[in-house]
């Protein structure tokens, strides 16, 4: 920082003026720049991810490159649920900014960010393939016990509509989902491949269809608007059972048509 000594009305004044030139190298630590008391650095002491690789370990090859670890892709797509980052693009440049979340993914300044489409393709890929999102749920819940967080002796449910990520376009017959998320094109391509090589039948009656975007989210309506232009939206009925005590969620959200 520069000082100017500037004559004004016969007094001196000491003005600083911050200069922005940029140092060709900086020298500090990470983890000297993220607070004890730091929500992530909270999640890192209590939370060890190392379990991700065992429940992992099957859906990666003997042969061919490395991967990227798979914690740090679990630990990135954290970060992106506890502060709002829904975009996946969006995600992996934030993540260049910020030093708390570089610090609790394990990137330093000179590794480069996974790129966003790894994401895409591991999320519906052979994470959901592996059912991954809901072990990892189960197994947070199970230290949660251990450690005595979660007594069970008392119990609530709490349910409500959440608007979903779905189109009513979108649905397709629950056993096609695994099918359709092992395909690199987007589902909607998909689908018309499937309508071309296969005609049009007649749907069976009750036969049970979930969203391409949203699987958990269950078919319901509300119209918005005027009667002569009316809107409908596709809403998820999402129920959670919690222990008021500790507020941990004990068990995931589930459509309430399938709620047990």
């Amino acid at each position: 920082m520069l000082l100017f000594t500037i004559t004004f009305g016969g007094l001196l004044l000491m003005m600083g003026h911050q200069s922005r030139s940029e140092a060709l190298f900086y020298y500090f630590r990470l983890e000297d720049q993220v607070p004890e008391n730091h929500l992530l650095r909270l999640i890192d002491r209590h939370v060890n991810f190392e379990f991700i690789r065992a429940k992992l370990k099957d859906a990666y090859s003997d042969a061919g490159r490395p991967s990227i670890d798979p914690e740090l892709l679990l630990r990135m797509l954290l970060v992106g649920y506890l502060y709002g980052v829904t975009s996946e693009r969006k995600l992996a440049e934030e993540l260049r900014m910020h030093l708390a979340w570089r610090w609790f993914t394990g990137l330093g300044f000179d590794q480069e960010i996974p790129h966003h489409s790894t994401f895409s393709k591991n999320r519906h890929g052979r994470f959901q393939e592996s059912n991954l999102f809901q072990e990892i749920f189960e197994e947070i819940v199970a230290r949660c016990v251990e450690a005595g967080l979660v007594k069970g002796e008392h119990m609530s449910v709490d349910g409500s509509f959440i608007p979903a990520n779905a189109d009513h376009h979108s649905r397709v017959p629950r056993e096609q989902l695994p099918e359709i998320a092992k395909v690199n094109h987007t589902a909607r391509e998909y689908l018309v491949e499937l309508e071309r090589e296969n005609p049009v039948e007649p749907p069976v009656p009750q036969q049970e269809k979930v969203s391409t975007t949203d699987p958990d989210s269950t078919y319901a309506t509300k119209e918005f608007g005027e009667r002569t232009d009316r809107l409908q939206r596709v809403f998820s009925q999402a129920a959670q059972l919690f222990l008021p005590e500790s507020s941990f969620v004990q068990k995931s959200p589930k459509t309430c048509v399938n709620c047990e």
